[in-house]
C-alpha cells in the first residue's frame, strides 16, 4: 500500500496513475510518497520528489511492484475480428496512431488496449523507451543508432524499419542505453 502526502492537484493526478497500474491507496503503507515541502511521516520509508518529477517516481514505485509480482510481460492485441496474445519480447515499437495504440511486431500490426504511457512506465523494465510523443520502441530490436541532425538521432530496427528519436527524447535515451 502506499500512502500520498501531497498538493490535492498532485493527489489526484498520482491517484489516477497509480490506480492504472493497480497500486493500492492507504494509510496502512509500505510506502509513502512525499512531495518536497511537505512533512515526511516516520516510521516506514518514504520518497521525496518534486511535483514536477511525479511520473518518475510513478515509474519507480510501479517497476518495483512489478519487480515483486512478476512484469506483465504480454497483452492482448486485435488483428482484424480476431484477438491474439504478443509478448512484449515479440514487440518492436508502440504507437500511437488514428485507430488508437498500435503495436508493431514482426507479423503486422495490432491494436491494443491502454495509454502509451502506460506501456512506458510497465514495460519500462522490459527494455522499452519512448522516443517521441507518439512511440515506444522495444531496444532489443534496434539494430543501429545514428546520431542525426539538431541532438536527434534515427533508429534501424531490425526489420528495416527507421524510427525518429525527438530531441526531447534523445536525452533519456542516451541515459537508458548509458551513452
Amino acid at each position: 500500500m502506499v500512502q500520498l502526502v501531497c498538493s490535492p492537484d498532485l493527489r489526484a493526478r498520482l491517484e489516477r496513475e497509480l490506480a492504472a497500474h493497480d497500486v493500492e491507496l492507504g494509510t496502512g503503507n509500505r510506502w509513502v510518497l512525499v512531495e518536497r515541502g511537505y512533512e515526511v511521516p516516520v516510521g516506514c520509508p518514504a520518497i521525496v520528489f518534486d511535483a514536477l518529477d511525479f511520473m518518475d517516481v510513478v515509474r519507480l514505485l510501479v517497476a518495483g511492484v512489478r519487480e515483486q509480482h512478476g512484469a506483465v510481460r504480454s497483452v492482448v492485441g486485435q488483428r482484424g475480428s480476431a484477438f491474439v496474445v504478443l509478448t512484449a519480447r515479440e514487440v518492436v515499437y508502440l504507437e500511437a496512431a488514428a485507430e488508437g495504440i498500435v503495436a508493431r511486431t514482426a507479423s503486422g500490426r495490432d491494436r491494443v488496449r491502454g495509454t502509451l504511457q502506460h506501456y512506458e512506465v510497465s514495460w519500462a523494465g522490459l527494455g522499452f523507451v519512448r522516443i517521441n510523443r507518439s512511440q515506444l520502441v522495444n531496444l532489443a530490436h534496434v539494430r543501429e543508432i545514428v546520431p542525426w541532425f539538431n541532438s536527434r538521432y534515427v533508429l534501424r530496427l531490425a526489420g528495416g524499419e527507421e524510427l525518429e528519436v525527438s530531441k526531447t527524447y534523445a536525452k533519456r535515451l542516451r541515459s537508458a542505453l548509458k551513452i
